[in-house]
């Protein structure tokens, strides 16, 4: 994996290096971004805790991929700064699976106790037995497109002959 630094800048209000970085990958598909983010703090000598990667691009085809990188010169504020879950997207494959399970269990165990409520009677309106009240959505649908149209239609023949007719005057 070979890596080329494309655009470097200083932030002094976040106390943060951005770069632009391309990582060559031949013969290999886009690499994890952990195993990106090891490389990185390698080349560049800096500490794994204060770099974190925060986008990657590979275009199609292509063997290389375009890398947004953040360089923290305190890793405190880098924890206020950096979102949970670019944070979580650094992590090794194997904290992320841990970080998920452990927040599933978490919901599994927080879903029935927020699940129960007190039962409240419900009352309802009785009504009388034979047949059941129609709404009006449903008479609507019992009248056929066909007869709307043929309707309209007739409707629409009557105001065309009124209008039609010339005015006699005496």
């Amino acid at each position: 994996m070979e890596i080329k630094v494309l655009n470097e800048s200083y932030n002094p209000v976040m106390k943060r290096k951005e770069m632009k970085v391309e990582v060559l990958h031949t013969s290999a598909g886009t690499p994890e971004r952990y195993a990106t983010r090891k490389a990185l703090s390698e080349k560049l000598n800096a500490k794994l805790d204060n770099l974190y990667v925060i986008g990657m691009i590979t275009g199609t085809g292509t063997q290389s991929t375009i890398c947004e990188i953040e360089l923290y010169e305190d890793q405190k504020f880098a924890t206020h700064v950096v979102p949970k879950h670019i944070v979580t997207r650094n992590l090794p494959a194997e904290e992320r699976k841990k970080l998920k399970e452990g927040k599933e269990g978490a919901k599994k165990v927080a879903k029935p106790a927020a699940q129960k409520k007190p039962e409240k009677p419900e009352k309802k309106e009785e009504k009388p037995a034979g047949k059941p009240e129609e709404k009006p959505a449903e008479k609507k649908a019992e009248q056929k497109p066909a007869e709307k149209k043929a309707e309209k239609k007739e409707e629409k023949k009557e105001t065309k002959k009124e209008e039609s007719k010339p005015a006699k005057t005496k």
